[in-house]
């Protein structure tokens, strides 16, 4: 009796390998449901990316947790759009569940404390720290990353927010916190590489990131807002309004939850 219960022990063990290996093996990107904040998973065979992490730990880590069977314990590389709580708060805690090899990010300077002894902590963790600047360029065996903006240090951190083009079986275009001067940059430099599937919308569809020309030249076939509860009135109703007209789809993760695109 004790070996054939071992031995239907082994076989559960099996099967589910089985089928956790194969929901690691499927190339995705996810814009995942992590409240007023962003975050996005993009995942093949070989490596994990994530961009930025939200505020929040407790649903970062639930998100995750769907895409990621429980052996996996690795992120290739944590982008770090800019020293906003909502985009990088969490990574706190998903330095201490995953081993992170290298920290992207738009820069090291900030007057946010906690944004402060997160590198801080990274650097004593000894992961590496790349600040990226536009032109930047990094390959995978699937997904190709452009990184489009900062070209320059900006007076406000929004606007140094870390712009990635990502090309894969879609195309893709996120864009943390960006305002109008750093969309104004962005449409002067790099217009031919602005059109995407997918686009995550600026600043969880603030009226402070409207821009039809900018809207115009990504014509998205979806249009992401990454937002939950907020006292901003995020998404403002001018954002909504001006994207019906370049986007025929409005993907929002506070009515739609996580929205997942399969490579």
């Amino acid at each position: 009796m004790r070996r054939l219960i071992l031995g239907l022990i082994l076989v559960n063990f099996v099967v589910y390998a089985i089928i956790f290996s194969a929901l690691n093996e499927k190339r995705l990107v996810s814009f995942l449901d992590v409240g007023q904040g962003k975050a996005v998973l993009i995942k093949n065979k070989n490596n994990i990316y994530l961009y930025d992490t939200g505020k929040y730990p407790s649903l970062i880590l639930r998100e995750i947790d769907k895409f990621l069977p429980f052996y996996s314990k690795k992120i290739d590389i944590l982008f770090l759009s800019h020293p906003d709580k909502d985009h990088y708060f969490a990574a706190f805690e998903i330095l201490k569940r995953y081993k992170v090899r290298i920290i992207g990010v738009s820069t090291k300077q900030s007057q946010d404390k906690n944004y402060e002894k997160l590198l801080a902590l990274v650097e004593k963790l000894n992961i590496p720290i790349l600040v990226f600047r536009q032109g930047s360029q990094i390959y995978d065996n699937h997904f190709s990353f452009l990184v489009l903006h900062p070209d320059k240090d900006y007076k406000k951190e929004n606007n140094e927010s870390l712009v990635l083009k990502i090309f894969g079986k879609h195309s893709y275009l996120l864009t943390g916190d960006i305002e109008r001067e750093a969309i104004e940059n962005l449409i002067n430099c790099c217009a031919k590489f602005l059109k995407a599937d997918y686009f995550l919308v600026p600043h969880h569809g603030s009226k402070y990131s409207i821009d039809e020309r900018f809207y115009s030249l990504v014509k998205p076939l979806v249009a992401v807002i990454q937002v939950g509860q907020n006292l901003y009135g995020h998404p403002h109703q001018e954002t909504l309004n001006v994207l019906k007209n370049f986007s025929s789809v409005i993907w929002r993760t506070d009515i739609q939850k996580t929205l997942i695109i399969n490579e």
